[in-house]
C-alpha cells in the first residue's frame, strides 16, 4: 500500500500574519466541511475578535447539520443573548421551527431576521436555504421566492444565491451546472472562498488541473485562509502532485487553524515523497503526544524500514503490530511484507516467512504478495510451497508476461528435482505447462528455454542420467540443433559461449545412444563432451 496508499518537502516560509480566527470556521461551514467548522468555531469563540453573535450561529448550523436539532437551537439562543440585533440566528430558529414543523412560528424568526438585515442579501438567501434543507418539494415556492428576492435586491450580484442555487444542482447530479454556478459566485465576489472550493469539488472529476488552479488562485488571494490553504493541499494529493502537496501541508500546518489530523498526513505525503527522516520527525513529534496513534505507528515503521534502521524498525514493527486498530482503519498487507523485508535484512528468513503469509491471508487477491512469499519459502529451502506461491502470483496477476511464466518454470524445476515419484512428476508436468507457454509466445526461443523443457523430461524419469527417457532425448536433440545453429556457441573466446550447455547436452545424448546401444553415435557424443570440457578448462 505504498501508499495507495500515498509526498515531499522542505518547510514553507512561516507566515507573516496569523490566521483569520473564526472566519475561518466560518468558510469551513459555507464549504460544507461542518467538522471542521465546529472545531474551529468552538476553539476560536472566546477569542478578542470574534463576533460571539455570528460564530454562535454557524455552531449551531453545524449542529443542524450533524441533525442535532436541541444543540443547535442552544446555540442560536446563546447566538440572540450575545447580540439580539443580529438577524442570523433568527434565522437559525426559523429552521429549526420548519423542521419541527412550525411553519408559523418559523415566518415570525424570519420576518425578525429581515427585520435587523434589512439590507443584508445574504440573509435572505440564507431564508432560501433553510426552507430547502426542510423540504425543497413542499417548500419549492417559498425557495424561490426568496431567491428572486435576493436576486432583486442585490441586483443579481449576492454570491450566495449562485452557492444555493449551486448546491441545488449539485444534489441534482449536474456537476456542469453546479460548476457554473459556483464560478458565477466567484465572479461577484472575487474573493468568495466556498465559491472556489464548491467548484473545485464539483469539477475535479472533469478537469483536475483547472480545479487545482482555481484554488491557487483563491490562496492568492487569501494567503491566510486555513480553508483555501487546506484544500489547496488536498487537491494536490488528489491529483498525485505530491511535492506540491507536502509543500502545501507543511505550509499549511503552521495556521494556528491546522487540524492535528492534518500533520498526520503531512507525515504520509513526507514518507511517499522519500522524505523519510523528515517523515520519521513528525510521525515521532504526533506519537510522543499519542503514543498509540496507529497511522503513525505504522509511518515510523516505514520510514525506518526505509532508512535502513532495521533493529529499530523491529522495534517499531513490535509496537505498531501491538496495537488494535479502530475501524475503518486496519493492518494492510504492505505493514506485513515491510516487516518482513526488515527481518530478511537481519538474516530471520524464518519469521520472515511468517510476515509474508500473514500478509497473503489479510489479502489474497493481492499478487505481489504471492511473489513475495514465494520468494521467501525459496530462501527457507521450501521448493514445493514456493512453486505453489509463485503459481498464485501469476493466477492473480491481471496479464502475466513470459518472464513470469519462466520464473515459475525455475520454481517447479527446484520442487521437481527435490520431489520423488508421482509427487515429481507432477511438479514437473506444471513446470512444463510453464515453459511451454515461454517457448510457444516469445519470436525468439533460446536455447535455455529448451534445456529447461529437458531438464522437466528428465525429471519425469526420476533424473535418471545414465538412462534418459525418449521425452528427454527428443528435447536435448533440439537444444543441440539450436546449438548448432551459431557458432558463437561454440567459441571459447565468445564471452558468451554456451559451452556448459554443450557439455549438458553432449553428456545426456550420449548416455541415450549408450543406453541404446549405438556405440557409433555415443562415442561421437562423448567426443563431444570431452572437446567441451577442454575448451572449458582452458
Amino acid at each position: 500500500m505504498k501508499c495507495k496508499y500515498l509526498i515531499p518537502l522542505m518547510l514553507g516560509v512561516a507566515f507573516s500574519a496569523a490566521a483569520d480566527g473564526y472566519q475561518d470556521g466560518i468558510e469551513y461551514y459555507k464549504a460544507g466541511q461542518y467538522d471542521n467548522a465546529a472545531e474551529i468555531l468552538q476553539r476560536t469563540l472566546n477569542d478578542p475578535g470574534t463576533d460571539k453573535a455570528l460564530a454562535y450561529y454557524y455552531i449551531g448550523q453545524t449542529a443542524l447539520a450533524h441533525g442535532d436539532k436541541a444543540a443547535a437551537q442552544a446555540a442560536f439562543k446563546n447566538g440572540v443573548a450575545a447580540n439580539a440585533e443580529n438577524p442570523y440566528n433568527y434565522v437559525g430558529l426559523g429552521a429549526i421551527d420548519l423542521l419541527n414543523g412550525a411553519k408559523s412560528a418559523a415566518e415570525d424568526n424570519f420576518k425578525l431576521a429581515q427585520k435587523y438585515g434589512k439590507k443584508n442579501n445574504e440573509i435572505t438567501v440564507d431564508i432560501a436555504r433553510a426552507y430547502y434543507k426542510a423540504d425543497p418539494v413542499a417548500y419549492a415556492k417559498e425557495i424561490e421566492k426568496f431567491l428572486a428576492k435576493a436576486h432583486k435586491d442585490s441586483k443579481h450580484a449576492e454570491p450566495a444565491i449562485y452557492i444555493l442555487e449551486g448546491d441545488m444542482l449539485f444534489d441534482q447530479k449536474d456537476l456542469g451546472g453546479a460548476a457554473g454556478k459556483y464560478e458565477m459566485a466567484t465572479t461577484y465576489d472575487l474573493d468568495n472562498p466556498e465559491g472556489y472550493v464548491k467548484y473545485a469539488n464539483a469539477y475535479i472529476g472533469v478537469n483536475p488541473q483547472y480545479s487545482v488552479s482555481k484554488l491557487e488562485e483563491l490562496l492568492a488571494k487569501q494567503p491566510n485562509s486555513a480553508l483555501a490553504q487546506r484544500e489547496l493541499a488536498e487537491k494536490y494529493y488528489e491529483t498525485s502532485q505530491w511535492t506540491k502537496a507536502a509543500q502545501q501541508y507543511g505550509n499549511y500546518i503552521q495556521n494556528p487553524n491546522h487540524f492535528p489530523a492534518d500533520k498526520s498526513r503531512y507525515s504520509v505525503l513526507l514518507y511517499a515523497n522519500s522524505e523519510y527522516q523528515k517523515s520519521l520527525d513528525v510521525a515521532r513529534e504526533l506519537l510522543a503526544q499519542t503514543p498509540n496513534d496507529f497511522q503513525m505507528l505504522r509511518i515510523e515503521l516505514l520510514d525506518l524500514a526505509a532508512l535502513d534502521q532495521n533493529e529499530e524498525a523491529v522495534k517499531a514493527a513490535e509496537k505498531f503490530f501491538a496495537v488494535t486498530p479502530t475501524p475503518p482503519a486496519k493492518f494492510q498487507p504492505n505493514d506485513y511484507t515491510t516487516y518482513a523485508d526488515v527481518l530478511e535484512k537481519l538474516g530471520q528468513d524464518s519469521v520472515a516467512l511468517i510476515q509474508y503469509q500473514a500478509a497473503v491471508n489479510l489479502d489474497p487477491t493481492r499478487p505481489d504478495n504471492y511473489k513475495s512469499l514465494s520468494n521467501a519459502y525459496t530462501k527457507a529451502g521450501k521448493y514445493q510451497e514456493a512453486a505453489e506461491a509463485f503459481d498464485q502470483y501469476i493466477a492473480h496477476s491481471d496479464s502475466p508476461s513470459l518472464t513470469d511464466y519462466l520464473q515459475a518454470s525455475g520454481r517447479w524445476l527446484n520442487a521437481a528435482n527435490r520431489s520423488e515419484g508421482d509427487q515429481q512428476k507432477a511438479d514437473a508436468d506444471r513446470g512444463l505447462e510453464a515453459i511451454n507457454k515461454v517457448i510457444a509466445g516469445t519470436s525468439e526461443v533460446m536455447p535455455e528455454y529448451l534445456q529447461r523443457r529437458g531438464r522437466f523430461f528428465l525429471a519425469k524419469g526420476g533424473n535418471d542420467m545414465a538412462n534418459p527417457s525418449k521425452e528427454t532425448f527428443d528435447a536435448y536433440t533440439e537444444v543441440l540443433a539450436m546449438l548448432d545453429s551459431d557458432p558463437a556457441n561454440a567459441d571459447a573466446a565468445n564471452p558468451k559461449n554456451k559451452l556448459n550447455l554443450y557439455k549438458e547436452t553432449y553428456l545426456i545424448l550420449g548416455n541415450y545412444y549408450k543406453a541404446q546401444g549405438d556405440t557409433e553415435k555415443t562415442n561421437e557424443m562423448y567426443a563431444g563432451f570431452d572437446r567441451v570440457n577442454s575448451l572449458l578448462a582452458q
